[in-house]
């Protein structure tokens, strides 16, 4: 009697379905990066309306405000250390 052999080769429909897997992952990737840069600039564009005195005490410049939001909502590596306001001095 014949024993019958299995392949261990993936059919052509589980090699299709693996691609449409990874396609739909990568593609989850780029629209979960797409909205974390638009909340990056709605961020950005909201600091742009603050006066300088108010950038200042939250310990930015306008130079810097893209970086921020990017760094805020995930889009770079975070570089800035949170610090305490060192307390006023009386005049």
């Amino acid at each position: 009697m014949h024993t019958p052999t299995i392949s261990l080769r993936p059919s052509l429909a589980t090699q299709a379905q693996r691609a449409l897997q990874a396609a739909g992952r990568r593609l989850g990737g780029v629209c979960r990066r797409w909205q974390q840069a638009r909340r990056a600039h709605a961020t950005a564009s909201a600091l742009r309306h603050l006066d300088d005195r108010v950038l200042h005490d939250l310990g930015l410049s306008r130079s810097e405000l893209l970086s921020a939001a990017a760094e805020l909502h995930g889009l770079a590596e975070r570089h800035r250390r949170v610090t305490r306001p060192s307390p006023r001095q009386p005049r």
